[in-house]
């Protein structure tokens, strides 16, 4: 992993971790918005549609994407206090990849994925694969091997048009598992 990636990945690492997402391979055409990176201007569809879902009364009181940007140091750091973590499926950016060579992709580099969940967290820790084509490619071998994958159906990434549906799965299946507050 690309040594400025991980340094801000680890300044958020929650001790300890309560639900772990998983999703596909960091960008590599725009290396200015990483996940974790505190100030991203475009193209952060996962963040801020996360924050949406585990902080909706937080994020509803920002009237513009553009402002509740400008509060993602804060956002991080809530994250980090609840114990929610992100990590890839494969730390290696995939650039023009179809769909088959991403899955294998993400099937060939399973052992290194379960050497970095074990290296942040439990085998029982609640995991949620972010991506379908990494859910499609993993989730099951991960079940296999003893991890706690929380869902049975793909959630899709949030964005070119899977934004509500991201929300619409993301968000029950946390409060099912108790990993959400129930909504008044």
């Amino acid at each position: 992993m690309h040594e400025v990636f991980q340094k801000a990945r680890e300044k958020y690492r929650p001790q300890p971790i309560r639900v772990l997402f998983v999703t596909e391979a960091p960008p590599i055409a725009d290396r200015n918005r990483y996940f974790y990176f505190e100030h991203v201007s475009r193209g952060d569809s996962l963040f801020l549609e996360l924050i949406k879902v585990l902080f909706a009364e937080e994020a509803a009181a920002f009237d513009t994407v553009k402002s509740l940007r400008a509060e993602k140091p804060y956002f991080l750091e809530r994250l980090q206090e609840e114990g929610y973590f992100l990590i890839h499926a494969t730390d290696t950016p995939l650039p023009g990849k179809t769909t088959a060579a991403r899955t294998n992709a993400y099937r060939e580099n399973l052992p290194v994925l379960i050497r970095t969940i074990l290296q942040v967290a439990s085998p029982a820790t609640p995991i949620v694969m972010i991506s379908t084509v990494v859910f499609r490619a993993v989730a099951d071998s991960l079940r296999a091997s003893g991890f706690n994958v929380i869902h049975q159906e793909p959630i899709a990434y949030p964005n070119s048009g899977q934004q509500i549906n991201f929300r619409r799965k993301l968000k029950p299946l946390l409060i099912s598992q108790h990993l959400l507050p129930v909504p008044l």
